[in-house]
């Protein structure tokens, strides 16, 4: 579908809920939400368009920092099910958790979305949702953009995120993928570096110091490309004589775009996911309109030529 046509049609959807919204309701709702982790740049953008959006709309917000802490999450999440909050937005530390968080919300019957990451359930029960993006396709325009600066050959390294996390699995699978469609193409060396600069930076120093030998740099979110630029610059590398791809399109990244450091960015649209997580949630609490299990919300590959298209 044409991503205006599709913008448009969400649009209207929303006008439409708040149109039954004041029709229907008196009292402001209030939704739950727990971040899986504050410090984690993407996260956070997510946690911030969700506080912009509710107060667009007038509704009222407990966010919490799980601090990626699988037992702090549950904890809160029982404290939003105690209080009665009208409905829960979740970014899941791991998989596990939000599948435990499901079950919990389904025992509960409370409304939960949860963004970013699926938890991936067998299915999805009544009042519940999953709003993000095909992590796949992310990891897919990645590397293919890659390939293609390197003319489909060259040695990769990958720069995974947070063991077990979907989004982490599913773009290094599909990096792998890609790869392995060009003979002339190898994954020499991969490790998590936990979607962190500082983690990144060090496993890239220390692949350089053990005489890894690579030309390509497949990180799996922007904050390890990043990394990957300070690795290689501590390492008296320069970082233009290297490809290197990341995925959010976060402002810092675009800056290492116009320097020529950074080759490669996917757009995880932090404001859609967190408009549409709203939008979902305020669907399931009030019944109407009808809810899809799964809300996509599209990958943008960024590139130098078209990088201003996202500042």
């Amino acid at each position: 579908m044409n991503l205006s046509i599709a913008s448009a049609i969400r649009h209207l959807g929303l006008l439409l809920i708040l149109l039954w919204a004041k029709c229907s309701l008196a009292a402001t709702p209030l939704i739950g939400v727990s971040v899986s982790e504050f410090d984690d740049n993407f996260r956070n953008l997510i946690r911030q368009d969700l506080q912009d959006y509710g107060h667009y709309l007038n509704i009222d917000m407990v966010i919490e920092n799980a601090s990626s802490d699988p037992q702090l999450q549950l904890r809160q999440v029982r404290n939003f099910i105690a209080t009665k909050v009208d409905a829960m937005i979740i970014l899941p530390v791991n998989t596990d958790t939000g599948r435990q968080i499901l079950q919990m919300a389904t025992q509960a019957k409370m409304p939960v979305v949860f963004a970013n990451s699926n938890p991936e359930p067998d299915k999805w029960p009544a009042g519940s949702a999953f709003v993000g993006s095909q992590e796949t396709d992310a990891g897919t325009l990645e590397m293919e953009q890659l390939a293609k600066l390197a003319n489909y050959k060259g040695k990769v390294v990958i720069l995974e995120g947070e063991k077990g996390h979907p989004g982490a699995i599913g773009r290094t699978k599909a990096v792998e993928q890609v790869v392995s469609k060009y003979p002339d193409m190898k994954v020499v060396k991969q490790a998590s570096a936990n979607w962190q600069s500082s983690q990144a930076a060090n496993t890239i120093s220390q692949w350089l110091k053990e005489g890894v030998d690579f030309n390509i740099v497949a990180a799996n979110n922007d904050e390890m490309a990043i990394g990957a630029i300070l690795g290689l610059e501590k390492s008296s590398k320069n970082p233009a004589d290297f490809l290197i791809g990341g995925v959010d399109g976060t402002r810092e990244a675009l800056a290492m775009m116009d320097q020529g450091k950074l080759k490669v960015s996917v757009l995880q649209d932090a404001k859609g996911q967190a408009r549409e997580a709203v939008n979902v949630a305020l669907k399931l609490f009030w019944g109407s309109p009808p809810v899809e299990s799964l809300n996509w919300i599209p990958f943008k590959l960024i590139t130098p030529e078209n990088a201003t298209e996202f500042k």
